[in-house]
């Protein structure tokens, strides 16, 4: 039997009901909705997340942003409900080799402020993008 994920519901808005509405019989999920979120990564922890959702105009993940660090593989998303975008931060960690490639990613900023896939990647979840553009280049 494959192991289900556990996703985490961080919130109360109308965004996270939609989604979790839409979520709650999508197979190898289960859901479990914060009304309120808890204050301390200890209390969430203790729920053991694969997966958190905030709505990003309405949550202040603060506990889930520090379990970051703690729980590898874990993927953290809030949901634009003004956009069609999602923000996703993930736990992996990686070295930047050299000042070159935070300098690289920069330099690809400034020349697309509007950012193509790559930036956006990159802006999102910089420190895999260091180990990416070190392959490329």
């Amino acid at each position: 039997m494959e192991k289900r994920r556990r996703v985490i519901l961080y919130g109360k808005s109308v965004i996270m009901g939609s989604v979790g509405a839409s979520l709650r019989d999508a197979p190898g999920l289960e859901t479990v909705v914060l009304d309120t979120p808890l204050a301390t990564t200890q209390g969430l922890a203790e729920l053991s997340p694969d997966v958190i959702i905030f709505d990003l105009e309405a949550a202040h993940p603060d506990a889930a942003l520090s379990l970051l660090r703690e729980r590898p593989g874990l993927l953290l998303i809030g949901v634009d409900p003004a956009s069609d975008e999602l923000l996703v931060l993930s736990s992996q960690q990686k070295r930047a080799v050299a000042v070159a490639d935070l300098l690289r990613v920069i330099q690809r900023a400034a020349l697309n402020p509007e950012g193509d896939e790559k930036t956006r990647e990159c802006s999102r979840s910089g420190a895999e993008c260091f180990s990416d553009m070190h392959q490329e280049g």
